[in-house]
């Protein structure tokens, strides 16, 4: 059973529209799925890649925004007739807003076997720290409390 997924029937509404503005194109948009994971570390961004050559894979952060773009190649094959292309070619770009506990400057990029793999930070400002707590002239024992940057 598939959980319904608004965020996908959207985009699959988009390429049916695409097609009716464009014609009947022979070869479909390329629109990886993305899975985002979070941890006490960070962010985990993965998305399926499959056919993507490292050469064409761009990715890039700035202020909160985390981008990645690339291209799977379509290449005909001489003598032969298409009579259906259903992988999806051409370039993409996918776009990310990052709170701000994250640390954009840190950006870790791992591309195996068709996977690409971002591990984001949570920054310093947002990581847990022990905290010691005075009363009376003297320390007590320290106290875990949690430091949340604003996003």
């Amino acid at each position: 059973m598939m959980r319904f997924d608004p965020f996908r029937e959207i985009e699959e509404l988009a390429q049916r529209m695409d097609r009716g503005f464009t014609g009947n194109s022979s070869v479909a948009r390329f629109s990886p799925p993305v899975d985002i994971h979070e941890d006490e570390q960070g962010l985990e961004l993965t998305l399926d890649l499959p056919g993507v050559s490292p050469d064409t894979l761009n990715i890039e952060a700035e202020n909160s925004t985390l981008t990645v773009q690339a291209e799977r190649k379509y290449s005909r094959v001489e003598g032969k007739t298409a009579h259906r292309v259903e992988r999806a070619y051409g370039t993409f770009t996918r776009t990310f807003s990052i709170p701000t506990k994250y640390d954009l400057s840190k950006v870790e990029a791992d591309f195996d076997h068709g996977t690409l793999t971002l591990k984001v930070p949570r920054s310093e400002a947002a990581q847990k720290r022990s905290i010691t707590v005075r009363t009376g002239g003297q320390a007590s024992q320290p106290k875990t409390v949690e430091a949340d940057a604003h996003s």
